[in-house]
């Protein structure tokens, strides 16, 4: 049984090393320093020492150099190898190999069978070498040197195979992190559309309790007030009442619509908004307008379900103006885009255009410009008419990131 000795003063690298040494079937006794590895040889003479290199007192430079000048027990350096002069200096002192930490078993056997099935070599002549400002003579043979170039090649290629190795699972994890990077930027994103949309909603509140507040009350008092005069005049003025209760009639048909606006108002924001293809929310009843349509089939915006009408609203307001020709196209960049609605009927004066979204002219009707708007601003959207007073209608649907995108057909 081959014996080896191992100096090393780590408890915890001893005691892995002696189990893959002794788990080969060698017989190890070890030393926790160069002095005590020197008192042990003499004594129990090893077939191989194990070195490591640094150490507190004499370092395994030293040892081996001492070990060789009263043997010819082979000495394996126990290092990290970070540097060439490592190699040189060890060959220098007649390390016949190396172990490179961290230990790989299988190197560690394979080095140790080795040697112990390499022949005596005599020694080479001296060669000087010059590495990093100091100068190194070398004796070994021309067999050591061969050995410790293999085993060094070897290493640096498993070391080469370790970092491919990593390199690719940083990889995987680099992209395993973009891809939880996007998760989370659609989660943002989605976040903000939600805070958005409670934001709209909370204004929605508060213009529907203003017009129940104000518009209803208004109306209300002025029905109560016509039929209150009515009911004085009555006796003595037939005619005067029937005008009076006609007025309270109509009062009562405005206050009718107001609600019933209101209730199709309070129905913006109620739904969660989805991905709906443009061409989809072009009307089939246009009035008689004639549209002409440039906008990709594989369009998708992101909608409030009421939003639907939007585009119906735009060509209903063209036909009012007594457009004949409507002409919708789109341009976009990245994921942000502007879809245009051009009209050929009657220019919108510069002081009617915020008037065109105003509440009040929406009261009455099925859809409005102003239900348009907000039921797109729900997600983002914004709805604005830019066209030039005597050149028709131009309205722009702006859609900001995340409320537009093109998916296949």
């Amino acid at each position: 049984m081959k014996h080896i000795l191992i100096v090393e003063d780590s408890t915890t690298q001893t005691e892995y090393l002696r189990r893959i040494i002794e788990g080969d079937g060698y017989r190890v006794t070890t030393a926790a320093d160069g002095d005590t590895a020197l008192g042990l040889i003499p004594d129990d003479p090893p077939d191989l020492v194990l070195s490591d290199i640094v150490m507190p007192g004499m370092d395994g430079y030293e040892l081996c150099r001492r070990i060789k000048e009263m043997s010819t027990i082979p000495v394996f350096l126990v290092t990290q190898l970070f540097d060439p002069e490592d190699v040189i200096r060890g060959v220098a002192c007649g390390a016949d190999n190396f172990i490179i930490k961290p230990f790989d078993p299988a190197f560690i056997l394979a080095r140790v069978r080795d040697v112990f099935l390499k022949g005596e070599e005599e020694e080479g002549d001296e060669l000087t070498i010059t590495i990093a400002d100091r100068t190194y003579t070398i004796t070994a043979g021309r067999k050591t040197i061969l050995d410790i170039l293999l085993s060094t090649y070897a290493i640096a290629v498993r070391k080469n195979a370790d970092l491919e190795e990593a390199r690719d699972e940083l990889y995987g994890l680099n992209e395993q992190l973009q891809e939880k990077n996007e998760d989370l930027k659609a989660e943002i994103a989605q976040r903000e559309r939600a805070e958005g949309a409670l934001a709209e909603a909370h204004r929605k509140l508060t213009l529907l309790t203003s017009i129940t507040r104000h518009g209803l009350l208004t109306q209300l008092s002025s029905i109560q007030e016509s039929l209150e005069y009515a009911e004085r005049v009555l006796d003595r003025e037939p005619g005067a009442a029937h005008d009076h209760l006609r007025t309270a009639t109509g009062g009562i048909d405005r206050a009718i619509q107001t609600t019933r606006f209101t209730q199709e108002y309070q129905k913006i924001g109620e739904s969660q908004p989805e991905w709906i293809r443009f061409p989809e929310i072009l009307p089939h009843d246009t009035g008689g307008v004639g549209v002409d349509t440039k906008v990709p089939d594989d369009l998708y915006l992101y909608l409030d379900p009421v939003a639907e009408k939007a585009v119906w609203a735009i060509i209903t307001d063209a036909a009012r103006r007594k457009a004949e020709r409507v002409a919708i196209s789109y341009s976009g960049e990245r994921d942000t885009g502007v879809i245009t609605i051009e009209d050929d009927g009657i220019g919108i004066p510069l002081a009617g255009k915020d008037a065109l979204f105003s509440y009040e002219l929406g009261i009455g009707k099925a859809f409005s410009l102003f239900m348009a708007r907000e039921a797109l601003a729900i997600t983002g959207i914004d709805l604005t008419e830019t066209g030039e007073p005597r050149q028709g209608g131009r309205f722009e649907i702006r859609c900001p990131a995340g409320s537009i995108r093109h998916r296949p057909k």
